[in-house]
């Protein structure tokens, strides 16, 4: 059986960040690492498996599934304004709306997320690295950026004892990115473009561009503000001992 309800949802919160809290609903929902996701430009798809995620998609996407199945769909009311209506469709394997009360509670939860921040921050300090987690889970896997302060030696090599450096997971580093790209692409040879998969050094000039970006992001995803700001802090102090920092990926 299909349900659904539509939302408007609260114009000064980006796409972006609409989804960043729908996800933590299906989390704190499903359960950290216990569904499967599908996103899009304008929708998300999660399921408590896959494979009836394929099953309902080969069926031409029925009013039945033989598992969980939430759709949410966002549509722009005018275009380029920002503001956006949130259709919510959630699917079960029943014939009949018998499960109608637990869909109005999951859609108080659902609302309940996109009303309030989703997460807090968590930071950990291990020997040189500073872990910042905020939509990051441990199921998520270990894919993430190191930024480290960077200065030569005498000999041209990279000194030693420049303070700790940051650890960030990929799903949290997706936004500090909107802001890093700003200054790419580069000029200099071999250095065009980010490297996902190695280093990056970025100089104290260009960080001013993107600490600027950063603090535009901060006001239009709220729920981000914290984990944003810890950042720019982190990277405005090393930049009064060094004049670069580097990036580097392990994707």
């Amino acid at each position: 059986m299909r349900h659904d309800t539509e939302m408007a949802c609260t114009s000064y919160l980006t796409l972006h960040e609409q989804k960043r809290r729908i996800k933590s609903f299906l989390i704190a929902y499903f359960g950290t690492a216990h569904f499967f996701l599908v996103e899009t430009g304008f929708s998300i798809t999660a399921v408590q498996e896959e494979t009836a995620f394929f099953e309902w998609i080969n069926a031409g996407k029925p009013d039945r599934t033989t598992k969980e199945l939430f759709l949410f769909q966002w549509t722009e009311q005018q275009k380029r304004s920002g503001h956006f209506l949130l259709k919510c469709s959630f699917y079960n394997r029943l014939e009949d709306n018998s499960r109608q009360k637990q869909f109005e509670k999951i859609v108080l939860q659902l609302k309940e997320h996109m009303g309030h921040p989703a997460l807090t921050l968590h930071i950990t300090q291990k020997e040189k690295i500073i872990e910042v987690r905020q939509f990051h889970h441990h199921g998520d896997g270990k894919i993430g950026y190191g930024l480290y302060p960077y200065a030569e030696d005498e000999k041209g090599h990279w000194r030693e004892n420049l303070g700790v450096g940051l650890w960030i997971y990929r799903e949290d580093f997706h936004l500090l990115y909107e802001g890093i790209k700003e200054v790419y692409p580069r000029k200099e040879k071999d250095f065009e473009n980010f490297d996902d998969t190695g280093m990056n050094f970025i100089r104290k000039s260009e960080w001013k561009v993107i600490l600027n970006h950063w603090s535009k992001l901060a006001i239009s995803n709220p729920s981000s503000a914290e984990f944003i700001d810890y950042v720019s802090r982190w990277v405005i102090a090393t930049l009064e001992q060094v004049d670069e920092i580097a990036i580097e990926g392990n994707l």
